[in-house]
């Protein structure tokens, strides 16, 4: 159990603080039920009271800290205040020296208006008193000449009339010659108007003309420039395609080098493996062989010289058909027993997702086939069998596609319009395929290649020794006694391939030879020149094409010959693929500069595209450039303007003839109303022409006493603003600035002092935390159940509930009632502790142990609600909180 280092380890929770502390009082006391108090009392310092002091220390400070700040503040305000009094004694002294100045300023300006007031005063009497003595004497006047001046009604009627009749005849002919000088105007505009726009029609006429040539003239020569750019891009481009068709041809070969290099390093690998593979089996070669009647081989042979059939039938021949039936008979017996080499046990055989036989284990099932069946081809004179990939990769696929539509041999036999298909596909004519049913292979779980040899060992047999059986077909399509060179029948029996397929619906297995004909054979090249259209031996003809005709080689009976020819094989195949990688490195050459000689001439060929593009896109922004819009020309420009200054000077016109008119109207008018105010105010008796008299001397009392009411107003406002000047003092305003910086001084003193009253409870608040978060690291280990005891911060050790003592004896136990001081009620809980007799360690039930915990206080309660529940804690053991720190 890890030791605690600190002694003043601080727990979590108030409650654990109060299980601590009773564990103190406990170990002292040597009853089951009975907590001494005084044993708690003297007990040392919790760790929950670490956490009161700890609060209790940071209140101190913080309180401290607010006092301090208050007695700053108290201080800063108590000088500041006196300094502002200062200050707004020194603006209240200022203030009244300007009141003073300004009452002095604006009694002096008062006394020059009221003055200038006075002086306009009496110069408006003195002339009111002279307008009225003239008008006056003029009245007087008027009164001694009133016989000539006062008319009739009658005779103010006629003047009337013949100044209304003068006055429309003056109207008339103001009008005639107005609209006379506006015709005018208006014909002179229209002149110049028409003159001008066909100025401009014919300036238009003459630019677009000229434009139109110099844009053809543009085109022809960019047209030119293009059309040669034009013929050399083709030229570039020819050499380029030239070029692309000489990389093409290149690339073609040296990727046809770089596959004949991996078909010869395949080929090698395979050659070096199956020699490996020979040498290594020298003490382990079994070799099979059919053993036939001598007679099996007379009545094949002589079947195959004289007959062009597919198969033997009675009605053929029937002393060969019997005798076939006797010899295939003997045949079974003499071959029962197949042989596996250790070898052949112990390799495995793959099988393909579909449940066709892999690549290389088809290979093995092909060679081992073609063992068997050789030898006794070349008894009876057929030509021996020989493997290419060709007919590998043809059997593979004809047993994958037979999988993938799901056929089944069993029942539905061969599918001609399959094996035509593939046959079709590589151009060979015809696929033949012969069919032998093997279950026990498929039912093994784990194949061998001895498996897969009996198998075919197996269906060999059922295929050459089948007697009577479909005319013994089977027997003319594996010895290759079918193709002569007069028989016409398609396809052929030069190349084999063997596959072993499963098929899953029916749980069977079956063997399968597929056998092509060679289209370089003479047999073929015979037909072809009979005209007989076959694809074989054509372009057509892919299994003659490349690695596909490339042979695969047949284990020699002979196990000594078999090593010596796989050796010879081996130094052919090391050969071939050096002369392969020299081909491919020269191809690789050739590659490369034709390569570099395509992107240099392809270079160039963008380069006259992009000439092209340069050309056609200058052809385009010229033309349009040249394409400018005669109206905006500055012949057209300035006729424009001469245009619009005709409109100007016609509307000017106009504008001053008008005003003219208007002018000319209004005087005659207001002649004419004068005139007729004149007439109607020609007095027709002496009170009227006194009455007139009167009104003008009353006109001009009236226009006097306006003046002299204007003067006052105008004395009196100007008396008002300079009363309400206000005196402009810099110094007042600067005692206002110090004023304002004081306030502002002490305000931010008391944000200062507030900053670092807040930092200062942020870091006991930080400091409070990291004791908290000391004791959750502490107990967390036995709370999560990794350990048993715990030991506090002073000394004593808790332990879990069946644990053991220090000494590793098993602690006494006592019970101690649990008491909720929050609510004041008593429950039935008890909490079972152990007590190590002579020592501090209490021991109780990690349950009870978890449940305090529950209940601890988190980090951020307040310091009353901490206090309140370490006094419940106390109370519940019945002991007194212990001030006293201990560090």
């Amino acid at each position: 159990m890890p030791k605690q280092k600190n002694s003043h380890k601080i727990l979590k929770s108030v409650a654990l603080a109060g299980a601590l502390t009773a564990t103190g009082a406990v170990a002292t006391t040597a009853h089951a039920d009975t907590v001494a108090t005084s044993t708690a009392a003297t007990s040392a310092t919790t760790t929950d009271q670490q956490l009161a002091n700890m609060k209790s220390t940071h209140a101190a400070t913080e309180s401290a800290a607010a006092a301090s700040n208050a007695a700053a503040m108290n201080s800063a305000t108590t000088s500041a205040n006196s300094q502002i009094a200062d200050l707004n004694s020194q603006i209240q002294t200022r203030q009244a020296s300007d009141a003073a100045m300004q009452q002095a300023s604006q009694a002096s300006a008062i006394d020059s208006v009221n003055q200038a007031a006075t002086s306009a005063t009496d110069a408006e009497n003195a002339s009111y008193s002279q307008a009225v003595a003239s008008q006056t004497a003029a009245n007087n006047a008027a009164l001694k000449s009133a016989q000539a001046t006062i008319v009739t009604e009658q005779q103010k009627n006629q003047e009337t009339a013949q100044e209304n009749a003068d006055y429309q005849n003056q109207a008339g002919n103001l009008d005639s010659e107005h609209n006379a000088t506006l015709n005018q105007l208006d014909q002179a505009l229209k002149n110049n108007t028409d003159g001008t726009n066909f100025a401009i029609q014919k300036e238009i006429s003459r630019q677009k003309t000229d434009q139109q040539g110099a844009i053809d003239r543009a085109a022809k020569q960019f047209d030119s420039q293009i059309s040669a750019a034009d013929t050399e891009v083709g030229k570039a481009q020819q050499t380029v395609n030239a070029d692309q068709d000489v990389v093409n041809a290149k690339d073609a070969a040296n990727k046809a080098a770089n596959q004949a290099v991996k078909n010869a390093q395949d080929k090698l690998s395979g050659a070096q493996d199956a020699l490996k593979k020979a040498e290594d089996s020298t003490n382990d070669v079994t070799t099979d062989s059919l053993n036939v009647p001598q007679d099996y081989i007379n009545v094949w042979k002589e079947f195959y010289q004289k007959y062009h059939k597919q198969g033997l039938s009675k009605s053929l021949n029937e002393n060969l058909y019997n005798r076939n039936i006797k010899n295939s008979k003997e045949a079974k017996k003499l071959n029962n027993d197949f042989h596996a080499s250790k070898t052949d046990e112990a390799t495995p055989v793959h099988f393909n997702s579909d449940g066709t036989l892999s690549r290389e284990d088809a290979i093995i099932a092909t060679q081992y086939a073609a063992e068997l069946l050789n030898p006794i081809r070349e008894a009876i004179g057929t030509n021996p069998l020989k493997i290419t990939n060709a007919s590998i990769d043809m059997s593979m696929e004809n047993a994958s596609k037979y999988r993938a539509k799901g056929h089944n041999d069993f029942k539905d036999g061969h599918d001609e319009q399959l094996l035509d298909n593939i046959a079709n596909e590589w151009g060979n004519d015809y696929l033949g395929e012969s069919l032998a049913g093997n279950y026990t292979l498929a039912q093994k779980k784990n194949p061998t290649v001895a498996d897969l040899k009996s198998a075919i060992y197996d269906g060999i047999k059922s295929c050459i020794f089948e007697g009577a059986w479909e005319n013994a077909g089977h027997t003319t399509d594996l010895l290759g006694l079918r193709y002569t060179m007069d028989n016409i029948a398609l396809g052929g029996s030069d190349f084999l391939g063997v596959t072993y397929d499963i098929d899953p619906v029916n749980h069977n297995g079956w063997v399968r030879f597929n056998a092509i004909g060679d289209g370089n054979s003479a047999r073929v090249k015979k037909l072809n020149s009979k005209g007989y259209g076959l694809n074989a031996g054509t372009a057509k003809d892919k299994t003659i094409q490349g690695s596909n005709y490339d042979q695969i080689a047949i284990p020699s009976a002979n196990h000594d010959d078999q090593i010596k020819q796989l050796q010879a094989a081996v130094a052919t195949d090391t050969q071939a693929l050096n002369d392969a990688k020299a081909k491919a490195s020269t191809t690789a050459s050739e590659l490369k500069s034709a390569q570099d000689k395509l992107a240099s001439d392809q270079a160039k060929l963008s380069q006259a595209q992009k000439r092209v593009t340069e050309l056609r896109t200058n052809k385009e922004n010229t033309l349009k450039a040249m394409a400018t819009d005669p109206m905006q020309s500055p012949q057209v420009k300035q006729l424009q303007a001469k245009l619009e200054q005709a409109r100007v000077n016609h509307d000017n016109g106009v504008k001053a003839e008008d005003a003219q008119y208007a002018a000319k109207a209004k005087d005659l008018k207001t002649k004419h109303e004068a005139k007729l105010a004149a007439i109607a105010a020609q007095p027709t008796s002496l009170a009227e022409l006194q009455s007139q008299l009167q009104a003008k001397l009353d006109t001009l009392k009236a226009q006097h006493e306006a003046k002299l009411k204007q003067i006052t107003d105008d004395a009196n406002a100007k008396i008002a603003k300079i009363k309400n000047q206000k005196v402009s003092d810099p110094e007042i305003d600067k005692l206002n600035a110090q004023i304002a910086q004081i306030k502002s001084d002490l305000a931010k003193k008391q944000q200062e002092l507030d900053n670092n009253y807040q930092a200062l409870k942020t870091k006991n608040q930080a400091e409070y935390d990291a004791l908290v978060k000391k004791l959750h690291e502490s107990d967390k280990a036995v709370v999560n159940g990794d350990s048993d005891q715990y030991k506090t911060a002073d000394g004593k050790t808790v332990v879990m509930a069946d644990g053991k003592n220090a000494d590793g004896s098993v602690a006494t136990t006592t019970s101690v009632k649990n008491a909720v001081a929050t609510s004041g009620k008593e429950t039935s809980d008890v909490t079972t502790v152990k007590v190590e007799p002579g020592t501090s360690s209490v021991e109780m039930t990690r349950e009870a142990y978890k449940a305090q915990q529950a209940k601890l206080p988190q980090t951020g309660n307040t310091d009353s609600a901490a206090l309140i529940a370490l006094g419940a804690i106390a109370s519940m053991f019945g002991f007194g909180l212990v001030t006293k720190k201990r560090y």
